[in-house]
């Protein structure tokens, strides 16, 4: 029988080795290692098999092992320093750089298990004396392997110092948690956002559940993700949702009625206090929608007279002439008819001493005789309602409803009620530009929807991110109690616009519900398939709770120190080297840390094609301001 040949070759190795090893362990300090450089390897490069290997020296992806037994040590270069030869005196040195001896700082952060792949941890520390190598080029690739061969993966870029050095991320790591993505403007993070999610959504190796099973819904406060014509940002295979407040010109979003009816959102639309208007949105909203063909229509004018005989007969001073101004203009701009036609309100004057209503022509009073006479189909008020009253003016038209009853017969304070409103039209108005309310959930378009709320005032820009966020949410936990074979994405850019914790334009108890709602999707988002991304250029104005709960960070340049303290309170495992670089980064430059890596990486993201980059570029004002030499001259 044949024996298999050895292909272990001694000389081969002795001289690998002779290469490789640069030195030996001198210091041990807890996990603070100084290694003594061996002197005939102090040069920037070394030679090996007719190729330069990079020597080692301070970097964000230098990295030496060292050896204690068969365990091999993998430790980051973080520092370096030289020292003159103690014992000069007794050699004879050739050359005065040999009186020099170099130390290097290294710290242990993982190890090669027994089949050769990296760990991160401390399993065992180094001796003094033990060996100190560079990493092979075949050690140095599987260190920075964030994915198997097997599993889906996606093309991010290549590492800052070592752009040979190509970065594949695992599908499952990165999209199965919540993503944070930070930097000021101009340093990337815009087209780290959306590199990630085109390379996510060109996957060839895709099957057929990922559009039916995976909903991404992207909240674009800038409108970058998005172009009138030839739009191949991110994926062709999208809707887009232009919404505006300014005019009925945007795209509207479906939204369900049921959704629009809950109590919740109503009270989140309306900014509704806790103690009084809650409560009454709650008494509004809980009775049935009258309908034509509903039984309740007639019960609904006999509802309108029976309040309009009270205003006009109860005689309190409260119930004046501009109430009732209010009272018929309220439901008149629901399309309900309150006056008889050819009628003017001008018509009826007020009598502050007698506290009755009366007809300037003629000086009647109108009172209990006469009251019938008046609020009749042929009379002064003839009250009618409209033969179609769209979903939001039903909701309207409950609410003023329940209003004028309570405040008739003193169940509520006028003080109290009236200030939401007030709010109701003008929001209800906002609303009906940028929804469109359905019977039931439609079936989407697409699994992809990008909402632009570029044109979309300040007054509302919180409010329908929330909207439809918190409706998205809540369809999805319904969806994973009958299936928990599906997902949803809800990923934010600019997030700081809906995230922050610093606020002049709401009240406490709206901001308060605002973020508890998406601390709530982030921390317990996952267990029903949900994944929040965010992309903010001022991660210290986003909830705390929300950053330190992210499962991934892209770090891009930050200068300011309060987002730099905000990254090192949430992100603790960026070693000390990394996270001074934060400030100095280039454009497209980032740290990548979280479940995704064992460690830290600098990673500079490849920058995507013109016709698929976000619309966040600056303007070039050389080229703006410049003048044509041919115009001049």
């Amino acid at each position: 029988m044949m024996m298999k040949k050895n292909s272990f070759n001694l000389h081969d190795q002795l001289a690998k080795d002779s290469v490789f090893k640069i030195g030996s362990v001198f210091s041990v300090k807890g996990k603070d290692i100084i290694v003594k450089v061996n002197k005939d390897k102090n040069l920037p490069h070394l030679f090996f098999e007719g190729r330069t290997i990079k020597n080692v020296s301070v970097g964000l992806s230098n990295y030496v092992k060292i050896l204690k037994g068969f365990t091999e040590i993998i430790c980051k270069v973080e520092g370096e320093y030289l020292e003159e030869d103690k014992y000069q005196a007794k050699k004879k040195y050739s050359n005065e750089k040999e009186k020099i001896e170099r130390f290097l700082n290294v710290s242990v952060f993982g190890f090669y298990d027994n089949e050769k792949k990296f760990q991160h941890g401390i399993k065992e520390m180094p001796l003094i004396g033990s060996e100190c190598k560079l990493l092979s080029r075949d050690e140095f690739e599987t260190l920075h392997q964030l994915s198997d061969k097997k599993e889906l993966s996606i093309h991010l870029g290549s590492l800052i110092d070592e752009e040979t050095q190509n970065i594949f991320i695992s599908v499952r790591k990165l999209f199965a948690g919540h993503i944070g993505i930070f930097g000021n403007t101009g340093s990337g993070k815009s087209n780290t956002l959306a590199k990630m999610y085109t390379e996510l959504f060109r996957l060839s190796r895709l099957n057929g559940n990922f559009k039916s099973k995976s909903k991404f819904v992207f909240i674009d406060f800038n409108g970058e993700y998005s172009k009138e014509k030839n739009d191949e940002i991110l994926t062709k295979d999208k809707i887009v949702y232009r919404l505006r407040t300014k005019d009925n010109k945007g795209t509207k979003y479906p939204m369900a009625k049921t959704e629009i009816e809950k109590l919740e959102l109503l009270s989140i639309l309306l900014d509704a206090t806790e103690k009084t208007q809650q409560p009454f949105l709650h008494r509004a909203v809980e009775g049935g929608w009258f309908d034509k063909d509903n039984p309740n229509y007639q019960k609904e004018i006999e509802s309108l007279e029976k309040k309009l005989k009270i205003i006009l007969v109860k005689g309190d001073i409260t119930f004046n002439k501009p109430f009732l101004d209010k009272f018929v203009s309220d439901f008149t701009s629901l399309g309900f008819k309150i006056l008889n036609d050819n009628r003017s309100a001008d018509e009826l004057g007020y009598n502050g001493t007698t506290k009755g209503f009366y007809f300037t022509q003629g000086n009647t009073y109108i009172n209990d005789t006469n009251i019938n006479t008046h609020v009749a189909s042929n009379g002064y008020f003839s009250v009618s309602v409209p033969k179609k009253l769209s979903d939001l003016d039903q909701i309207q038209f409950k609410i003023l409803d329940q209003y004028y009853f309570e405040i008739l017969n003193g169940y509520a304070n006028q003080e109290h009620i009236s200030p939401l409103i007030g709010r109701m039209k003008k929001r209800f108005n906002m609303l009906s530009k940028v929804f469109i309310i359905k019977k039931r959930q439609t079936k989407v378009k697409s699994h992809i929807e990008i909402l632009d709320l570029k044109n979309v005032n300040l007054e509302i820009k919180k409010v329908i991110p929330l909207l439809i966020c918190k409706t998205n949410y809540d369809e999805q936990k319904n969806k994973r109690e009958k299936d928990k074979d599906n997902s949803l994405h809800i990923i934010i850019d600019e997030a700081h616009n809906i995230l922050s914790e610093n606020s002049n334009r709401e009240s406490e108890s709206w901001k308060d519900y605002r973020l508890e709602t998406f601390e709530e999707i982030i921390k317990e988002g996952r267990k029903f398939g949900v994944f929040l991304t965010i992309a903010s250029q001022r991660p210290s104005d986003i909830s705390p709770t929300i950053i330190s709960q992210l499962h991934n960070y892209f770090i891009h340049r930050l200068m300011n120190d309060n987002d730099l303290k905000a990254i090192n309170k949430a992100v603790s495992y960026l070693d000390k080297l990394s996270f001074d670089s934060i400030s100095n980064l280039s454009t497209g430059c980032c740290f990548i840390a979280g479940q995704m890596t064992q460690f830290p990486l600098s990673v500079k993201v490849k920058l995507l094609d013109k016709n698929e980059q976000p619309q966040s570029e600056t303007v070039n004002l050389d080229k703006l301001w410049k003048s044509d030499e041919k115009e001049s001259s």
